[in-house]
């Protein structure tokens, strides 16, 4: 019976070593290869993606520097809308002032230009 379990074991043996030197051996991995045409493939969908990303954080640097623009811009024109409200309501506030005589020399030095040119038109190309 030793002989037979003897022979049994070393069978087992051999069989174990010619599994492990298989598994050694077998370089036949597709899987392997499958996922790393993967990987590659993600990597340059994520370089194409940075590439997009770099344009759009430039596009959105020039964007933000024209608002800057803009802002200053606005700052100004309100400013100037600032001192003419100013310098109106200052008009407005000298001309209140004025009683009727005041007024009226004015008005008429004002605006005399403009009926002295509308009573020296041409009566002859009229009806």
């Amino acid at each position: 019976m030793q002989s037979k379990e003897r022979i049994f074991y070393i069978a087992k043996i051999l069989v174990l070593i010619t599994i492990i030197i298989w598994f050694l051996l077998d370089k036949d991995e597709v899987y392997v290869d499958q996922y790393q045409d993967q990987i590659n493939a993600l990597n340059s969908k994520i370089d194409s993606l940075h590439t997009i990303n770099d344009d759009l954080v430039f596009k959105i640097d020039t964007l933000n520097n024209k608002i800057v623009t803009l802002d200053n811009e606005i700052n100004k024109q309100d400013k100037q809308i600032f001192t003419l409200k100013k310098k109106t309501n200052e008009k407005i506030k000298r001309v209140d002032l004025f009683n009727d005589d005041e007024l009226e020399r004015f008005f008429t030095e004002r605006y005399r230009y403009y009926i002295d040119s509308a009573e020296k038109t041409d009566s002859t190309s009229s009806n």
